[in-house]
């Protein structure tokens, strides 16, 4: 069923559960990748299929594996053809827990897609195929700068700098991370009114990694993200 919901049975348990949406967004592929980064916290890797590109990324949601594939299908004159593909999968899970993950997987996959209004495909052969080739060469060198974990964090504050900012919120309060007069601060509301204030870069930024260590590695957990998949996931963060 396109763009549905669909549940597979092994005997009479769903086990689990697949969602695929076509859509259409103006933004270039690299964009709707760094979206979906910041949305799920997680990175995609880039591959090519022949010509085509597409991103894939996997992730654990309360226990639960989910796979994502993002597909780059082709490049219209004012908008590009995009395929979103979730795929969660409790088989190895409890069987006792089989209703939460379905219930689970229905609210994940509605909120994920949210984003993005339901299209239909590109016909065969419909777009350019030279625009194709440019927008996934932009795609696949977007962020060639950024090579390692001290070229990220210097991203970081630099759009720190320029305005951009990091921002919580949970039913007590929460923060905001920005640059305010010459200096880093994090500011608390709701409940506390703490303020701390960072004179240097290099103070804040460990700060910042030790504030973001369990957002950055949850889907992982028990393991740990590699330091600069941290910092690109960090990096994700930041709203400008």
């Amino acid at each position: 069923m396109e763009g549905g919901i669909i549940f597979t049975m092994p005997g009479e348990e769903l086990r689990e559960a697949h969602r695929k949406i076509h859509f259409r967004d103006p933004r270039p592929p690299h964009e709707i990748q760094f979206q979906l980064e910041r949305d799920l916290v997680t990175l995609f890797q880039p591959t090519q299929d022949g010509v085509q590109l597409f991103f894939r990324a996997s992730a654990k949601f309360a226990g639960c594996p989910y796979f994502f594939e993002l597909r780059f299908n082709a490049a219209l004159a004012e908008m590009n053809c995009y395929t979103l593909r979730i795929h969660a999968s409790w088989e190895k899970l409890p069987v006792e827990h089989s209703d939460y993950f379905r219930r689970s997987a229905e609210s994940w996959f509605q909120y994920w897609t949210k984003p993005f209004q339901q299209a239909p495909p590109p016909d065969p052969g419909e777009g350019s195929a030279e625009r194709y080739r440019m927008l996934t060469e932009q795609a696949l060198t977007a962020e060639a700068r950024l090579s390692d974990v001290g070229s990220v964090q210097q991203a970081i504050l630099s759009e720190m700098r320029q305005g951009s900012y990091f921002s919580t919120a949970h039913k007590e309060g929460g923060c905001h991370i920005r640059w305010r007069e010459s200096h880093f601060i994090c500011a608390d509301y709701g409940e506390s009114d703490l303020i701390q204030t960072f004179d240097g870069g290099a103070s804040f930024l460990v700060f910042l990694r030790k504030f973001y260590d369990w957002e950055t590695s949850r889907h992982v957990y028990p393991a740990k993200l590699a330091e600069f998949d941290a910092w690109k996931l960090i990096l994700r963060l930041l709203r400008r």
